[in-house]
């Protein structure tokens, strides 16, 4: 079950950063659009530069929708990814406490008091065999 849960995860986050990716590239195509259209402007004549400009605009225009289209997108995608990883957080949380499975910091509590009850069993070796010696 984690592995698909991981393979989701990861799915989404190549999703995200391949609509980012094409996020930029439609922005820099629009700005390179943009630039184009204005040197256009200032060097074609009338009727020419009417037909490039209605056709720039539209160029333009469509670029623009489709960088909305991918912020919106992405940021679709970003809410699923967290609401996803904090489902799988909640369900394996839930599942650890219905299980009743020890946690780090309690296994570490463990470790603690073993390692204190290796000593005190050490000291009391090393006494009785004193004792042994001397009775």
């Amino acid at each position: 079950m984690s592995d698909v849960l991981d393979k989701l995860i990861t799915l989404g986050l190549g999703l995200e950063k391949k609509a980012k990716e094409t996020l930029s590239e439609l922005q820099e195509l629009g700005e390179e659009e943009k630039k184009d259209h204005a040197a256009a402007a200032e060097g074609a004549g009338e009727g020419e530069g009417e037909e490039l400009t209605s056709k720039k605009k539209f160029e333009n225009k469509l670029v623009d929708n489709g960088v909305k289209l991918l912020t919106d997108l992405l940021s679709s995608v970003s809410e699923c990814k967290d609401k996803l990883d904090s489902e799988v957080s909640g369900g394996s949380q839930r599942v650890v406490d219905k299980l009743g499975i020890a946690t780090k910091d309690d296994l570490d509590i463990i470790m603690e008091m073993t390692r204190v009850a290796r000593e005190k069993v050490e000291a009391l070796e090393k006494r009785v065999e004193e004792l042994e010696k001397k009775g």
